[in-house]
C-alpha cells in the first residue's frame, strides 16, 4: 500500500505561511468544514471561527488521491 504523506501542494504552503495558518488547522478545516462543491471542479471547505473564517479548495487527483490546492482567510461580515 502507498502512504501519501503530503496532501498540500506547494501553492497551498505558500498561501498558509503568507496567512500564518498551521497544517494541522488546515487540515482541521479540511475534514470538518462544511463542504460544497466548487464551481470550477473541486470542492470548497469552510469553517467558521470568532471573527473569521478559514477556506479549503481539494480536488482529486489522478491517483485518486485528494490534495489541497489552495486556503484562504477572511473576516467574516
Amino acid at each position: 500500500m502507498v502512504n501519501y504523506d503530503n496532501i498540500f501542494t506547494n501553492k497551498a504552503l505558500m498561501k498558509m505561511r503568507a496567512l500564518g495558518l498551521s497544517e494541522a488547522l488546515v487540515l482541521d478545516v479540511y475534514n470538518t468544514g462544511a463542504s460544497e462543491k466548487s464551481n470550477i471542479g473541486g470542492f470548497n471547505a469552510i469553517k467558521k471561527f470568532p471573527g473569521y473564517e478559514i477556506g479549503v479548495y481539494y480536488n482529486r487527483d489522478s491517483r485518486g488521491v485528494y490534495k489541497i490546492i489552495s486556503v484562504w482567510k477572511r473576516t467574516r461580515r
